[in-house]
This record gives C-alpha cells, structure tokens and sequence, in this order.
C-alpha cells in the first residue's frame, strides 16, 4: 500500500506560487504599491502645498533696487507686488535715468502644486521713455506659467526658476527677487522688497 499524502485540514499554511511570494516580499518591504500610503503622500503635499501659499500670501514693497552696478532706494525705485488668494498683482516703477523713466504693471494669477509656485501675468503694461513722449507696450513678459522649485530654509522659503536664471526668497519679513535676465533687455536685476501686510 503506497504512502497517503499527510493532510491537515483548518491549516493556516498556504501554498504561495513565486508571484505571490514576490508581492508580499515587497509589501512587508515597504516597496509594493500601498494606496493608504500614496493617500498620505498626496494629503502631505496638499499641506505642503497650502503652507507655501501662506507664506508667499501678502502685500510687498520695494525695499530697495540692484541693477548690477549700484543699489537704488525710494523714491527712485518703487513698487509693490501682492499675491493673495490665487491672484498676482505687480507695479514697478524705475526713475533713476530722468530720460528712460520705466514703469511696468502685471496683473494675473498663480499657484502652488507639488512643490512648485507656477504664475504669470497675462495682463501687462510697460510704459517706458522720457516723462513728456512715453512709449507704451501692450505684452506678457513670458509666455505660459512661469515655474519655480521651492525649498524650505528655515522659516523660509527658497524658489529657483526651470532655467535658474530667477531665484526668489521669502520669508515672514519680506523677499529677495533675483532676474539675471529682467525685461527686454534681459539685464541683472535684484530687487529686495519688505513685507506690509500682516
């Protein structure tokens, strides 16, 4: 009489093919697919995300102007910018040459996302030239959303441009904006500006 396989029955033993071990492999390693754990992802960066927009939420002023050879002060440079809710708002106004005085006002809309403040001003005006024969231009600055990385550095944040060429920080005392190709012209321009909403 040959050998009777042994059965238990009301085992909890399973027999497991490759597939399955390979899955809960990586599931006790933390590498499988995990929706709780994406869930957690996604509601971190939303509170990521909401915390950046806080921050950058707020009325400047123009503190001061650095066009790579010399820092000007109010009143010969003035400005604000104001970001609130999802809209944008910039005027600038640079005085310093009484023959080339230039003015530009952007309005529009911007937002935080994963990490990254995307904004742009789809309305804009530059009004530039002598007080008495100003010449005016009708034109976004760039097109589409401009987009920045952002980085935490203490109770502030760090923003870098897709081209690096404009770098932002702000803290809960105002911002440092860095053009190394502002305007047209796309000359250096740092403009520090202090923050007077509460």
């Amino acid at each position: 009489m040959g050998k009777i396989p042994l059965i238990r029955k009301n085992t909890a033993t399973l027999k497991l093919g490759p597939p399955l071990v390979l899955a809960v492999a990586l599931l006790a390693s933390g590498c499988a697919h995990n929706p709780h754990t994406d869930a957690g992802d996604f509601g971190s960066s939303i509170a990521g995300d909401t915390k950046i927009l806080s921050l950058i939420n707020g009325m400047y002023e123009v503190a001061s102007w650095n066009d790579g050879s010399k820092i000007h002060l109010p009143p010969a440079v003035s400005g604000r910018w104001v970001f609130l809710d999802g809209k944008v708002m910039s005027i600038i106004h640079n005085r310093t040459d009484p023959e080339a005085h230039k003015a530009a006002i952007g309005w529009g809309h911007g937002t935080v996302s994963k990490g990254h403040f995307f904004y742009r001003y789809p309305e804009h005006v530059t009004v530039k030239g002598a007080t008495g024969e100003p010449t005016l231009e009708l034109r976004s600055p760039w097109e589409g959303m401009r987009s920045f990385s952002v980085e935490w550095k203490g109770d502030g944040i760090e923003m870098t441009s897709e081209s690096g060429q404009q770098t932002w920080v702000i803290t809960p005392e105002g911002m440092v904006y860095t053009d190394k190709e502002w305007g047209p012209e796309k000359v250096y321009a740092q403009r520090r500006w202090k923050r007077i909403s509460k």
